[in-house]
């Protein structure tokens, strides 16, 4: 029984060995498996780095295009490395800080029909669509009839400064804060005459309005303002994006820096308003949303016909425009720079065919919508970004509406569903 024993213990003391073996044989196999995948890899990028051409994005450095077609990747790669990050749930807890003259109107009607989509509870301001603008501070008696809304809301989108202390108070954890920025020179250009600042100024008969303004822009605004940092005309984007107001005035650009990177933190996601299709694709995908959630109109809301708006501008009068705008120029900068840095990173995930995809679908639906005598509705079949969907002639009134009548809108929805609420109680 001894010896039995002894021959038992020998066999296992053999397995063991075997299997260990084994172990490192799979170990030394699989590694230069991975590791000439990650080469395959590196090589493909490395291949389209140096193909891609800068034509696309003309003045724009190779930074920012360098990875615009690596959608070319085999299939294989490409699920290996887009099957790493999925969707669970979209997100439907978030703050627009709508910035005026960037798009943000166009924004705004996309991000309302979502809300009214999936029954979201608003802030709306008891002014309407205009919520505490220009105060930065904001309170749940900001918004009407707020006590029949529950304790917290969870989507604002009406012009207000961004204070993400006040508003994480107001609105429901977890909260994704959304900005949108456009180059600050064409900012300035729309907003000046959008507001009627040569009336403002007494410039309504100059030639060159803006130009004028320029030449002394101290000269103007002290006319109107008694504190030049608190001029509508300086860091305007920056203001509203959340800068503190008491820092608008510094000359420190390490502590703008500082700032900025700040802000950073606590924004998901900026839209960058001259790559406007590109970035509803980044946001849908960081919002884990669908591509019929980012159908949009190509119809400018507020778009202006003044000829006075495009005069150049002498070199004097564009230094001095960056003098007074600064911080703006810094955080255009800033935020142009991370959007490109995370174009880079979905490149890999066929970002650049998904941008061109639903250039077409826009352009598709825009069209059915434009035709007076509308067919039925319109088809959109499925594909690698979107389940099957259709639009009719009721999308289409939704898709041009006003953001103010889709506010409206939202909010008598909150109303009818809170008497509902009241009713099944009662009952």
């Amino acid at each position: 029984m001894a010896e039995t024993g002894k021959v038992q213990f020998l066999w296992r003391v053999l397995l063991c060995l075997l299997t260990l073996t084994l172990l490192v044989l799979c170990v030394n196999f699989a590694g230069p498996m991975w590791d000439q995948l990650d080469m395959t890899t590196s090589k493909y990028l490395q291949k389209q780095r140096q193909n891609s051409s800068d034509a696309e994005f003309g003045r724009h450095d190779r930074l920012l295009t360098a990875a615009e077609n690596v959608t070319s990747l085999p299939s294989e790669l490409r699920t290996i490395l887009s099957s790493r990050d999925s969707c669970t749930k979209p997100v439907t807890n978030f703050v627009f800080i709508k910035v005026h003259k960037t798009g943000s109107a166009s924004t705004a009607v996309i991000l309302i029909r979502f809300a009214y989509n999936h029954h979201m509870i608003m802030c709306y301001g008891n002014r309407g669509m205009r919520l505490t603008f220009p105060r930065t501070e904001i309170y749940k008696s900001s918004c009407a009839r707020w006590k029949e809304f529950g304790d917290r809301f969870n989507f604002i989108v009406q012009h207000t400064v961004f204070n993400k202390t006040a508003m994480d108070r107001i609105m429901r954890p977890g909260t994704k804060y959304i900005g949108i920025m456009r180059e600050p020179l064409s900012h300035f250009r729309s907003q000046f005459f959008f507001f009627k600042d040569p009336r403002r100024y007494g410039l309504r008969k100059s030639r060159n309005p803006l130009g004028a303004f320029l030449d002394n822009p101290e000269r103007y605004e002290l006319k109107v303002t008694k504190n030049l940092t608190r001029s509508r005309e300086r860091n305007k984007q920056a203001f509203v994006m959340g800068f503190p107001p008491d820092l608008l005035g510094t000359q420190d650009t390490r502590l703008m820096d500082n700032v900025i990177k700040q802000l950073d933190q606590w924004y998901t996601f900026v839209i960058i308003n001259e790559y406007y299709d590109e970035s509803l694709v980044m946001l849908r995908r960081k919002l884990c949303w669908g591509l019929f959630d980012i159908l949009h109109s190509t119809k400018h809301v507020n778009k202006q016909h003044n000829r006075k708006k495009y005069v150049s501008l002498t070199n004097k009068q564009l230094q001095n425009h960056k003098r007074i705008n600064t911080i703006d120029f810094r955080m255009y900068d800033f935020f142009n720079k991370t959007f490109w840095r995370s174009v880079e990173e979905e490149t890999r995930k066929g970002f650049w065919e998904e941008v061109t995809y639903f250039k077409d679908v826009v352009k598709r639906v825009n069209t059915y919508c434009s035709k007076r005598k509308k067919e039925k509705h319109l088809q959109i079949p499925t594909s690698k970004w979107n389940k099957p969907f259709s639009v009719n002639g009721n999308f289409c009134k939704g898709l041009n509406r006003d953001p103010k009548v889709w506010g409206r809108k939202l909010f008598h929805q909150m109303v009818h569903s809170v008497k509902k609420k009241k009713k099944r109680k009662h009952l």
